[in-house]
């Protein structure tokens, strides 16, 4: 039974304006081929015409199994384009897809042949499962946990699968089975950077995060032992130096911070990191910094999001304005780069807290990240928005932080994404301690920062976004390819 692992061409984020492997199928993938031949095709890393690659591909090879990604929500438009596709060329195989947008999507997906299953949550031993039944021509599937499929032409999904207790269970990521060699981002140096991610959840319950749904809340992490080894695979067999680290609260385990800072020490593996955490942790862990500082970690990101106490009332931040001026003064006299994490654009913003805001951040941190708020389908801030009947933006493409998607209490969301982007865009380009810090900091990679944040701040400004240069529109692509005149 042979298996496709297939991530479809979409827009890079601005952000990093490069990519590094699907976080899902790396682990997919690993555990998968311990039984079954498994194959991975990235199409975002052709140079040229992707799409009509991905066609070759599924041309050639005539995997029986397609699997899809369909974690992240921007990128669901793609996700179904793809299985368009798949549905095309190879009728007969089956296709699965998973992750947090398809968990939220299910049915839909079923109902319109997206997809013939869909694995809810944490997918790797669910996964496992379904390969099985299949492999073994089964056609009861009620009783695999953690799986969506149809019944008697309805979609149906069964009990939810319990988490995973232990990830180091799980094998080591196949980075093998990905073209490593291509894979880089810009403000990390190019192809020294990469990303990785050993733990999975926080126990938080922000209403806008996505994450802390998909995890149910929880977190679990890698041990020490399982982290290092990964990054020195990816450090002496890859050529990875600069790694941002995924998990959404690197420094949630005070015991699991200090193991791995005496297993670097160990191993003395010349690599550096961003990692990013909450702000009552940066606080909790600070005796741990130093050394942090020593084994290579040079950017910590902090979900700082507003300066507004109401504003964090209502997002449902575990933290004060106390707790964020303590966490930014420890963090800054640690020589970190300070990234701090900006929000705007939900119903309740206002143009002056846009502007106070960024003055605290431009004054408190070197590099502010400027985010909408998006409403994440199945997170209680979108159930919320939905009720208000604030959004006013459908298309899920651009639900990826760069876009405003709800009105704001001035503004509808057009004209909220127009004034954010001229106030952001300016502001990054012109903002005095960014400037200073490039001409005079010592801190690594911040001229390269800098100049990412000039690009975007230049794209704000001129209305005019960064585009990569394989992208390929799947309209234009499956017009020429059916002889259809646009």
């Amino acid at each position: 039974m042979k298996i496709l692992f297939l991530e479809p061409l979409h827009i890079f984020w601005e952000f990093f304006r490069g990519l590094t492997p699907s976080h899902s199928l790396i682990y997919l993938a690993a555990v998968a081929r311990r039984e079954f031949e498994v194959k991975v095709f990235d199409a975002c890393m052709e140079k040229e015409n992707p799409w009509d690659k991905t066609a070759e591909y599924l041309e050639k090879e005539r995997p029986e199994i397609v699997a899809i990604t369909g974690s992240i929500t921007g990128f669901w438009p793609d996700t179904l384009n793809c299985a368009k596709l798949v549905r095309e060329i190879l009728p007969k195989a089956r296709i699965i897809t998973g992750g947090y947008t398809a968990s939220v999507f299910w049915a839909d997906a079923l109902r319109d042949g997206a997809a013939d299953y869909v694995v809810l949550g944490e997918g790797e031993l669910t996964l496992m499962e379904l390969l099985r039944a299949l492999k073994e021509n089964k056609t009861d599937f009620s009783g695999i946990l953690g799986l969506a499929y149809l019944k008697d032409g309805a979609p149906v999904k069964n009990a939810p699968r319990p988490l995973m207790q232990n990830l180091d269970e799980l094998p080591p990521p196949a980075y093998d089975l990905f073209p490593m060699e291509h894979y880089g981002l810009a403000p990390f140096g190019g192809k020294a950077g990469f990303t990785v991610t050993f733990a999975r959840g926080c126990q938080h319950t922000c209403v806008f995060c996505s994450e802390t749904v998909l995890w149910r809340h929880t977190w679990r992490g890698h041990t020490p032992q399982y982290m290092v080894d990964t990054l020195e695979v990816l450090n002496k067999k890859y050529g990875k130096r600069i790694f941002y680290v995924g998990d959404n609260d690197f420094l949630h385990d005070e015991e699991r911070t200090k193991a791995f800072i005496a297993l670097m020490r160990e191993r003395r593996l010349d690599v550096k990191m961003w990692i990013q955490t909450t702000c009552a942790n940066l606080i909790k862990n600070e005796k741990h910094l130093k050394n942090l500082r020593e084994i290579g970690v040079y950017q910590v990101m902090l979900g700082i999001e507003t300066n507004n106490p109401e504003g964090l009332k209502r997002l449902n931040k575990p933290q004060t304005l106390e707790t964020v001026n303590k966490a930014v003064a420890i963090a800054n006299t640690h020589d970190f780069i300070v990234m701090g994490m900006l929000m705007w654009g939900a119903p309740w913003d206002t143009k002056a807290g846009l502007h106070d805001t960024f003055k605290f951040l431009s004054e408190n941190c070197d590099i502010i990240g400027p985010d909408f708020t998006t409403p994440w389908p199945g997170t209680p801030y979108y159930a919320e928005c939905e009720k208000a009947g604030a959004i006013e933006v459908r298309d899920l493409s651009k639900y990826n932080m760069m876009n405003c998607i709800t009105r704001t209490a001035e503004l509808s969301a057009a004209e909220s994404d127009a004034y954010y982007k001229s106030v952001v865009g300016k502001a990054l380009i012109f903002n005095k301690k960014s400037l200073y810090n490039f001409f005079f900091s010592s801190k690594l990679l911040y001229r390269t920062y800098f100049m990412m944040f000039v690009k975007m701040g230049w794209s704000f400004v001129t209305g005019k976004p960064w585009r990569q240069k394989n992208y390929q529109s799947f309209e234009d692509f499956i017009s020429k390819r059916r002889g259809v005149a646009r």
